[in-house]
């Protein structure tokens, strides 16, 4: 199985040293290295046997080369070309091995330095590259300049490049594997900073879809998944392309029969297909964990809608359902297995995201709506029906002044006394929605929006109840809200179960937040008192933990007696 293809690194110090080993470091182990081989010779005189004023003032130069790269890293100058200063390394060291004894020199191994700068720092090609060249390099020019009284020891010419290239192989593919993996986690981490609720679900998805694009360096990305409502049978069709600005526009409607282009037959199955020299088509199945022989008019029918030599799919889980498909289409690299089961280790990772920000969505779409009604009830009521009663009085007076009853002060008087009390509701009204005194009252209420939509997608009931008065501020209902969507958001995504309780207790001057979930048994199933798992670490989730820790509280996990993963949060009022 291939290595996922790595993204080089930019060429500039500042991200070299924020997501590398430092440069610094690098700079002073050249210098160390340099100065220690200078001292060596001196010491030992032995060798170099030839050309020893040469060498003596090569490794001096070096040690000076050396000292001043050291010196600029530490002051972070634009001046060190860090991306070239493993080629440099070669050169200097071949340039040693032809000064000294050939392919005998003691310089050799300094070839692994330049090696090592270049794979941990630039990736498996890089390094692969100067494995290739040292190897060359040091066979051509030592054997060309091994001194002939000592003649040419050929065990040395065969064996030091072989060494070369095995070792350096090894370096190069843990160094690009290592680099693969840190720009797999930088990839996740975008991913997670730029699923926010506050972007909304089309900005974020194009947004995730930019970036997805953009690690592979590939032409397009594309995501097909249901409209909303799911009864609709139609498609939103999302797409990143090379060159275009991700912006968080609507996605285009596609019908049907349009959208089945691109559906396989089975949604269980990942799709790796590529026609630009070594024609392959491979097919994974999720549910068997193994690689089929598929039918390849399918992937070529794909193709060709595309317009693709090369691409990449993968099913798209929404809710509890496997509905949609993604699509990363053309690299200059290959797909390979390695790719496929990444892209689908990030759509494990991406796609509760998207739905706790579709649910947070709907859930702020309902309570916007729900509050415009409410002040529609409340105006309706508080204002316009005593302007009503204000509107008949008026007519009355007015219909006593037509009959000639100019006895109306008394009149006049009553409705001035009532058009001074509605005005002052009116102003108490504008100033509890100012104050928010309204509000105090609402975070049951949205907990169980939210819990019944939770409920409708993700098929898990979650029993809410209070025990006590609640009465939250607006910032303190908006964080226990967020603990009560993440702490199912975790039950959803790790415990097997099918239920769920929260609970609300306000006693003591704090209010307690638990959030149960009932412990899978040994088989798999829901367990009993009985049936209790091997004692394994709790886990505490960090994102409650942290919310917690702003307010003054405190996060524990437990287990209860009745077999329970219950969080608890505790936070004082």
């Amino acid at each position: 199985m291939k290595s996922t293809p790595t993204r080089e690194a930019p060429a500039n110090i500042s991200v070299l040293s924020e997501h590398w080993v430092d440069l610094r470091l690098i700079s002073g182990m050249r210098f160390i290295l340099a100065a220690s081989a200078l001292a060596v010779i001196v010491i030992d005189p032995s060798e170099p046997n030839r050309y020893i004023r040469l060498t003596y003032s090569a490794l001096g130069l070096y040690t000076l080369y050396s000292a001043v790269f050291f010196f600029l890293s530490v002051r972070r100058s634009d001046l060190v070309p860090a991306k070239y200063m493993h080629w440099f390394d070669v050169l200097w060291y071949v340039a040693f091995v032809a000064m000294s004894s050939g392919t005998r020199s003691i310089f050799f191994n300094f070839f692994f330095f330049a090696i090592l700068v270049a794979s941990f720092g630039w990736g498996y090609t890089a390094g692969l590259q100067v494995t290739l060249a040292s190897a060359l390099l040091f066979t051509i020019v030592g054997v060309y300049t091994t001194p002939q009284m000592a003649g040419i020891e050929w065990n040395r010419v065969l064996l030091r490049p072989i060494q070369l290239l095995i070792l350096g192989f090894m370096i190069s593919r843990w160094g690009g594997f290592k680099l693969s993996l840190r720009n797999r986690l930088q990839l996740l981490k975008d991913l997670t900073v730029f699923s926010n609720p506050r972007f909304g679900l089309d900005r974020t998805i194009n947004s995730i879809l930019e970036r997805l694009r953009a690690f592979y360096d590939a032409d397009e990305c594309l995501l097909l998944i249901p409209a909303d409502p799911p009864d609709s049978q139609s498609y939103k069709l999302y797409r990143a392309r090379r060159g275009a600005h991700p912006s968080g526009a609507a996605p285009a409607q596609v019908r049907p029969d349009a959208a089945r282009i691109f559906l396989l037959p089975s949604s269980s199955q990942a799709l790796l297909h590529r026609k630009n020299g070594q024609d392959l088509t491979s097919y994974f199945d999720l549910q068997t964990r193994t690689f089929l022989t598929g039918d390849p008019t399918v992937a070529d029918r794909i193709a060709s809608a595309l317009e693709a030599t090369a691409y990449l799919s993968v099913p798209f889980q929404s809710g509890r359902e496997v509905n949609g498909r993604l699509y990363v289409i053309g690299a200059p690299d290959r797909f390979d297995n390695a790719a496929m089961d990444f892209l689908l280790q990030l759509i494990d990772h991406v796609s509760p995201l998207l739905e706790n920000i579709r649910l947070v969505d709907s859930l702020a779409s309902s309570a916007a709506d729900e509050e415009r009604r409410r002040i529609a009830r409340d105006i309706h009521d508080s204002v316009i029906q005593p302007y009503v009663g204000l509107q008949l009085g008026i007519a009355a007076l007015a219909n006593k002044l037509r009959a000639g009853n100019t006895d109306v002060i008394d009149n006049v008087e009553e409705l001035l006394d009532l058009s001074n009390q509605e005005l002052i509701e009116l102003r108490r009204y504008v100033w509890g929605l100012r104050a928010g005194e309204e509000r105090r009252d609402i975070l049951l209420p949205a907990i169980h929006r939210f819990v019944t939509r939770f409920a409708s997608v993700t098929g898990i009931q979650v029993d809410v109840k209070s025990n006590g008065k609640l009465e939250v501020n607006d910032r303190l209902a908006a964080e226990l809200f967020q603990m009560v969507a993440e702490g199912l958001s975790n039950v959803r995504r790790h415990a097997l179960c099918n239920e769920a309780k929260v609970r609300f207790i306000c006693r003591d001057g704090k209010v307690l937040l638990q959030i149960k979930n009932r412990r899978p048994g040994p088989s798999g199933g829901l367990g009993s008192e009985s049936e209790q798992q091997p004692e394994q670490p709790l886990f505490v989730p960090r994102s409650i933990s942290e919310r917690a820790a702003l307010l003054g509280g405190e996060t524990t996990v437990s287990i209860d007696h009745h077999n329970y993963t219950v969080v608890s949060v505790t936070i004082p009022l």
